[in-house]
């Protein structure tokens, strides 16, 4: 009886995923030379981090991508398929402007073009010595880590939006948007064509251990170009506000943690009112979903 309550919840979660419009906006941001070098908090450890993340987008996009079109052609379901192209798309244009992000920080001095290369070198490392389902597995597990980030600023803060520079406050707004719309779309791909749930929470691990190690390697090779590294002051504000009694790891925990119960779907948590709102705020597109 619990294995049939629970397969009902998922299908209603999968009418909310089939429900999504996913439009591929086509974007140009502009990054003038006046952005100052802390353009988060206007502290250097936070902007470090998100830098960081910035540098390992586009190749990890063109990863997703590469990973979930190896699954197109047997995707039968004309919804998830439609739903496929525009993920691609999606993540395709984040890959672009993140490059374009990722440049203003080299002009500035920073060393985003070798962690950008490391990330490069782990994804082709992924590509040839990973099967096609761990390779999916990955960016499923990937998707997720991306969205509850992204639901931070949608749900969680969306007053913290407000603590980015003006110039770069848009293409994170975006990006949290676009990363919402499409949370569902790999793990729906998975679910339909491979189905194997344990797999998939230990790839989970694996992909979370990964994602920590890289990410800090390179926020702490940001930090050091920045000359901030040890400043105290810059650094316990930036630990307060990841790690505090309110701060981002423990506001998205629970979300994190959802992926490991068995009636998981990313639209579980069901952030549209506030992904809405934000869209109507920066694109004022009126609410479809």
């Amino acid at each position: 009886m619990n294995a049939l309550f629970q397969s009902k919840k998922i299908q209603d979660f999968s009418k909310i995923s089939a429900s999504i419009d996913i439009p591929v906006r086509v974007m140009d941001f502009a990054f003038p030379d006046e952005i100052p070098e802390f353009w988060f908090n206007n502290n250097a450890l936070l902007t470090m981090l998100l830098t960081a993340l910035s540098s390992a987008f586009p190749d990890g996009e063109r990863q997703f991508i590469h990973s979930v079109r190896n699954y197109q052609d047997k995707i039968s379901d004309p919804i998830l398929l439609k739903q496929v192209r525009a993920f691609i798309g999606q993540e395709a244009h984040h890959g672009k402007e993140h490059d374009a992000l990722n440049a203003m920080m080299l002009k500035k001095g920073y060393p985003v073009a070798r962690i950008y290369k490391r990330f490069k070198k782990m994804n082709r490392m992924l590509q040839q010595r990973f099967s096609l389902e761990h390779q999916l597995a990955c960016t499923v597990c990937m998707e997720h880590l991306t969205a509850i980030l992204a639901d931070y600023f949608i749900s969680t803060a969306p007053q913290d939006l407000e603590l980015f520079n003006t110039h770069v406050r848009k293409i994170w707004a975006w990006h949290a948007i676009e990363e919402t719309e499409h949370k569902a779309v790999a793990f729906d791909v998975y679910q339909s064509l491979v189905n194997r749930p344990y797999f998939l929470r230990l790839v989970m691990l694996e992909t979370t251990l990964s994602f920590l190690i890289i990410t800090s390697r390179g926020t702490t090779e940001l930090l050091r170009a920045s000359g901030k590294q040890r400043d105290l002051k810059e650094l316990y504000q930036g630990f307060r506000y990841l790690f505090g009694k309110q701060g981002l790891v423990r506001r998205i925990g629970k979300h994190y943690l959802d992926f490991f119960s068995a009636d998981f779907h990313p639209w579980k948590h069901d952030n549209r009112d506030m992904m809405n709102l934000l869209k109507k705020q920066y694109f004022n597109e009126e609410l479809l979903n």
